[in-house]
Formats: structure tokens, sequence, C-alpha cells
């Protein structure tokens, strides 16, 4: 059964010793792209995770919805909390598991911008590497997993659109996606997204081929990304619609940021 994320009205206080969260507002967090009766589709920012979590109890996608007058909300597509862009919600139990069977059933396109380290070999390719997740202690670590231990299929398809800088610019496309996938995927062929922490052994905020030149040259030459951003947007999605089952399509538009990484970068191909 789908879970609704319901807003919580206690005036509970806070746990002893835990921090007040900064106030932010709605726009800040997300904008809304498409909304009606069944669903909304918006434009996340970096930084926001989609539902409430950790430190982040008021900070997320569903309370600034919430905070919009939408009561009952149910997330659809997974999203990392630094990656930017598009994100489904249902506003019902019903369109939930209408828009999940569509999901299941590959109904839905998912497009994704990457910025990735390195010079990718190639103008296309696709990776099959199977994903599952792992307990670690108190956390749950998802990776790279062998179908016998417990991994599942993944494939993630990608588009060479520039290079230069030391850096890849990709269309990356899906059509089912695991937790984390593409960045598992391309961290596993050693093309990890810029900003990547979580799944590679190492991480650094610059380009490879930036970490040679003097510190002067990479801060006048080289821009990056926000701690809290990693080089990765949902630029755009096609799916049916959960009840008229008309054809929808939502882009958002690509961070600044992100494009400013590739100055100059030779183009390879078209969006």
């Amino acid at each position: 059964m789908a879970r609704a994320v319901k807003p919580n009205r206690s005036k509970a206080s806070r746990p002893k010793g835990s921090r007040k969260e900064p106030k932010v507002a709605p726009t800040d967090i997300c904008s809304i792209l498409y909304c009606d009766e069944h669903l909304v589709v918006v434009d996340k920012r970096a930084g926001y995770p989609v539902q409430p979590s950790g430190t982040f109890r008021e900070r997320s996608v569903v309370k600034a919805l919430q905070s919009l007058g939408m009561d009952q909300l149910f997330p659809i597509t997974q999203f990392d909390q630094q990656a930017t862009g598009l994100v489904i919600l249902s506003r019902s139990e019903q369109a939930a598991k209408a828009l999940r069977w569509n999901w299941r059933s590959n109904l839905c396109t998912r497009h994704f911008i990457a910025v990735a380290e390195g010079d990718i070999a190639g103008a296309t390719g696709r990776i099959t590497l199977p994903i599952g997740a792992l307990k670690q202690g108190q956390r749950i670590r998802h990776q790279v997993l062998d179908v016998d231990r417990g991994g599942r299929r993944a494939v993630t398809n990608w588009r060479l659109l520039a290079r230069g800088r030391g850096l890849s610019r990709l269309l990356i496309t899906l059509k089912q996606d695991r937790c984390h996938q593409i960045r598992i995927h391309l961290a596993a062929i050693g093309h990890p997204v810029i900003n990547e922490r979580t799944h590679r052994q190492t991480s650094t905020e610059m380009p490879v081929i930036a970490m040679a030149l003097p510190p002067e040259f990479q801060r006048r030459d080289f821009k990056t990304l926000p701690k809290n951003q990693v080089g990765l947007h949902s630029f755009r999605i096609e799916m049916p619609h959960p009840f008229t089952q008309q054809l929808l399509q939502f882009e958002a538009p690509i961070p600044r940021n992100l494009l400013s990484l590739m100055p100059g970068a030779w183009v390879v191909d078209k969006i």
C-alpha cells in the first residue's frame, strides 16, 4: 500500500539538545511546474530532501508543499538530497498506485544531466551493473552488488553531450531506477559525478586535471559546486497522466552553476 506523508500539526517540543532549524521559504526549496487534483511536479533545489529526515524535519519538498495547503502527498520518484530537478508527487493514494504501476510497466522515462569527472570513452554507452543495499552498522549503503547477494537489475544509458576541462557532460536516460543508481554506476566505471562523496573511496571538489595545477590557478579558472550539491540534475520526465493517460512531458532548466563548470567545452551532441 502506498504511504502518504501527512502534515504533523502536533506541538511537541524538540528533542533536548537539538538545534532549531532555520526558516526557509517554500520557493527556496522548490518551484511548482505542474499541479492538478492528482499530482504535482516540482523543480527541487540542491541540498533539500524530498521527505522530512534527520535535521531536515521542516526543510523538505513535502513540507514546502504542505505549507501551501497540499496535505496528503505520496512521493513517486526517488531523488537525492544533493541533486536538483524534477520530482513527482501524487496527491491521493489512488493516483499513487496508478503512477507507480506506470513506472513498473516502463511507461515513464527520466532524463538527467550529469557532469562526471574524467574524459569518458565513446559517444554512448550502457551500464548494467546490479545494485543492492547492505547494512553497515546502523546505516544502509546502496552499492554495486551481485545478484546472488541481493543485487537487482539496473540499466543506465548515457550519451556524451560535451567534454573538456577534465569533465564529461552526459545525458542519462532511465526507465526504472534504483536508489542512487546514476551516482553508483558512474562511480563504478571511474567517472563519478562532481562532488560525489558517498559512492567512492576518495572525493574531491575539483576535476582531476585541475588538481595538478597551482592553487591560485584552480581558484581562478575552475568553478565548483556548493558542498550540498552534486553534478546531477533531473532534466526531463515523460509519463502518462495517472487517469487520463495523456502523455505529459516536464522539463526543469539546467542550473547555471552546473553549466558553468565546463566553459569552452567541446560540444559533441545536443539534448
